[in-house]
């Protein structure tokens, strides 16, 4: 999927780990601006390359990459997810993470991720795409309120 600007959007490969594993770091380390709650565990690095590698394996899995310029500078990943059995049946594609470099961003690249989650999660017949977003980050929750996505639930939690 190719863009009218300066980036294309492509299915993330074995290959792609690495760069998606280095902007997990970026974004982690953005969420922990945000909260403290989203500090990493030691070894997270290792955890996460493995897990975005296990990510390329899978038909009910996905990674998209943005690369603009030669460079990775934006990656989505996340899964297919039923929803609660108490519920009417549906299945959401759950965006786990999605990044894009701050140099990188305001030119269509997050769009352009959640437009390619979306495609692919139609063609696998799931009722929308699903995610989290920490509550402190405004600027991520207006990207997505803008994109028509709408909140449901809360997420609350009592530190002890």
């Amino acid at each position: 999927m190719e863009s009218e600007r300066d980036f294309i959007i492509r299915p993330g490969r074995r290959e792609d780990v690495e760069e998606a594993t280095r902007l997990w770091m970026r974004s982690a380390q953005e969420h922990t601006e945000h909260d403290q709650i989203y500090a990493t565990a030691p070894g997270a690095e290792r955890v996460m390359r493995r897990f975005l590698a296990d990510l390329t394996a899978s038909s009910h899995t996905f990674l998209f990459v943005a690369e603009s310029g030669g460079q990775t500078v934006g990656f989505i990943s996340g899964e297919l997810r039923e929803g609660s059995p108490t519920f009417r049946q549906r299945t959401w594609a759950s965006v786990d993470d999605v990044f894009v470099e701050p140099d990188s961003r305001n030119l269509g690249i997050g769009r352009a991720l959640i437009q390619s989650v979306e495609a692919w999660a139609k063609e696998r017949g799931a009722n929308g795409i699903s995610l989290q977003v920490a509550a402190a980050n405004r600027r991520g929750r207006k990207f997505y309120e803008e994109l028509g996505f709408r909140e449901v639930s809360v997420y609350e939690v009592l530190e002890f």
